[in-house]
């Protein structure tokens, strides 16, 4: 595979899985009041969750299946930028499919549970379980780590190859990401002060993939690939 043509891919496939999250991730908020809701009662979000039980496995499925797609994006992001794909992106994609897969097969047999008295205790705290292991622990922190890591090491490879605004971006999204996993370390954590970045971090880290995709589509269309080296050059 060329530079060139590693540039196309990576440049091509970053919008698509934009718009891949963005469109599921828009349903649920306007459908589930995400993520808000995650702040409720573990009955009443149940209950909410039922109320389109159907919809919203659908729609949760699909969400997490973009975040899935996050793992050939990263690897084809690092290519473009001459490379090796590293392990943190493509973990990071599956921690986050397995925390978001959750609300697709687990949280509707315990929202059809809690309908019915005798089990509805049972199934809040079967909840509050998975919900605790599956997206705090796995989707939420672990996935959000790999996440820096990844945006960190290919922030550094732009910075080595002389693109700085691009590598200062990438590296603006980190506090962001690390503050905001106050929120879900305050679960287990009572007292620790809870900073609401993680909502930012995401707009941001983005805006920062869509400039990546931007300057690769240009630098491709704009000159061939070298026989040898790296032919980014954009930013």
């Amino acid at each position: 595979m060329t530079d060139r043509r590693a540039a196309w891919i990576a440049g091509l496939l970053v919008p698509a899985f934009l718009l891949a999250v963005n469109i599921p991730y828009a349903g649920l908020v306007e459908l589930f009041g995400y993520d808000d809701v995650l702040r409720l009662p573990p009955g009443t979000i149940l209950l909410r969750f039922r109320e389109r039980e159907g919809l919203l496995a659908w729609i949760w499925l699909a969400f997490a299946a973009a975040a899935l797609a996050f793992a050939p994006v990263a690897a084809a992001l690092d290519r473009a930028f001459g490379q090796a794909p590293g392990l943190a992106g493509q973990a990071s994609a599956v921690a986050q499919f397995l925390g978001l897969l959750r609300w697709a097969l687990l949280v509707p047999l315990l929202a059809r549970q809690a309908a019915d008295p005798a089990q509805a205790a049972m199934a809040e705290a079967l909840f509050v379980v998975q919900h605790q292991l599956l997206g705090v622990m796995v989707g939420e922190i672990l996935g959000q780590v790999l996440l820096v890591a990844w945006t960190l090491r290919l922030a550094r490879r732009l910075r080595a190859l002389g693109h700085r605004r691009l590598a200062l971006a990438g590296l603006a999204t980190l506090p962001l990401w690390l503050l905001g996993l106050s929120e879900p370390l305050a679960t287990g954590l009572p007292g620790l002060p809870v900073i609401e970045t993680t909502p930012f971090a995401f707009l941001a880290w983005q805006a920062w993939l869509a400039a990546l995709a931007v300057a690769l589509l240009r630098a491709a269309r704009a000159a061939p690939a070298p026989s040898g080296g790296t032919m980014i050059h954009a930013g």
